[in-house]
């Protein structure tokens, strides 16, 4: 876990567990609440989402996993997009209303009970992703001073998994490879950017006893591990009373400062990880709350057909927001936006750089995804 934790904190840069009831006058209702009250403001292992620093004096290829939609366009620069706009392209705003609100009502909405995989059936867990790649280039050596050079693409790609109800059994995960890119930005002309290409494990099918997809990476997948947050048996060791989880996350993330930023992407994380049980993720929700500086970013952003609120706490580099749909307490998905002072000088203030869509369902069979 430390290590996972590592790596991830080295790299900053579900489906509906609810009834299926008609909740749009609901959910209609949350978010008309909100706006009233808003006034202006401003390896082989999967892959994190936190960015890798990089030393200015040497080039180095940057990898940051970041998530989109099914049908949707790459994220561009806030400021191309009207304000307001129900999508996650739409130009961050942050807004006078209330992000505890917006997250207790969503744990207070989390009714329904996670089903039971009965034997033969998986969980399927499923990410369609935009994954930020470039290069950044350290000054000349004859013009210190001079900024950093380089540039960066948005690829598209996709992440499955299939998890059995006997978890000794074989996982699936399947990784695909999309026609969808898009130029982020940089200070090359593009013509000098070469696109990102595929490794080998960015693309193809793996199967696994205990999801070990890699057998000879480290540290070595264990069946039942508490400390792996990619296998379902991590979250039952978690703690169910809010301000219990604020200070797990608080540890978790001790040798990083515990930053209330820091603790906030923490949590998004394990959210994404798309194992999170509902009574789990209720607590998970209310804890988020109690953070200092958490607040609503955007009332209205679609992800996958999807509408929530995003909700993050601001940082000088970047921002993670959560979206989340208060009326139904799913988890939708999140987004990474730049800070005042983006890791890039071609990247500017306030641009989309990711977002993520995550869905989870059972199905009948390995492989299935309906």
């Amino acid at each position: 876990m430390t290590h996972e934790l590592d790596e991830a904190l080295d790299r900053i840069n579900h489906a509906a567990r609810t009834a299926d009831a008609p909740l749009d006058d609901v959910r209609a209702r949350v978010l008309a609440a909100a706006a009233a009250e808003q006034g202006p403001q401003r390896t082989g292992r999967r892959s994190r989402r936190w960015l890798l620093p990089v030393s200015a004096a040497a080039a180095a290829a940057l990898v940051v996993g970041v998530v989109a939609t099914n049908g949707a366009e790459a994220p561009r620069r806030g400021d191309d997009v009207a304000a307001g706009t129900p999508t996650a392209t739409s130009a961050p705003q942050v807004r006078l209303i209330s992000a505890q609100e917006a997250l207790n009502t969503a744990a207070d909405a989390i009714k329904a009970v996670d089903p039971v995989l009965a034997p033969g059936q998986y969980r399927y867990i499923s990410a369609h992703s935009w994954n930020a790649h470039g290069t950044q280039f350290g000054a000349p050596a004859g013009d210190p001073d001079q900024s950093p050079r380089g540039f960066t693409y948005l690829k598209e790609t996709a992440r499955e998994v299939w998890i059995p109800q006997d978890q000794s059994q074989d996982w699936l995960e399947r990784r695909s490879w999309l026609p969808g890119l898009e130029w982020l930005g940089g200070n090359v002309p593009r013509s000098e950017a070469p696109e990102p290409k595929a490794l080998d494990t960015d693309t193809g099918e793996r199967r696994g006893k205990c999801g070990d997809f890699f057998p000879a990476s480290q540290p070595t997948k264990l069946c039942g591990d508490p400390t792996d947050w990619d296998n379902p048996e991590f979250y039952t060791t978690l703690p169910r009373d809010p301000q219990a989880v604020v200070e797990y996350l608080r540890t978790a993330t001790a040798h990083r400062g515990s930053a209330p930023a820091t603790m906030f992407h923490w949590g998004v994380e394990l959210l994404r990880a798309g194992l999170m049980p509902a009574d789990l993720r209720a607590s998970w929700y209310r804890a988020l709350a109690l953070l200092d500086g958490v607040q609503v970013h955007d009332q209205a952003v679609t992800l996958d057909g999807r509408t929530g609120v995003a909700i993050g706490i601001q940082d000088e580099k970047e921002r993670r927001d959560l979206i989340v749909d208060p009326a139904t307490g799913e988890f939708i998905g999140e987004r990474t936006v730049a800070g005042p002072q983006p890791h890039y000088p071609w990247i500017a203030p306030g641009t989309v750089t990711g977002y993520s869509s995550i869905t989870t369902k059972v199905v009948d069979g390995i492989g299935q995804t309906g």
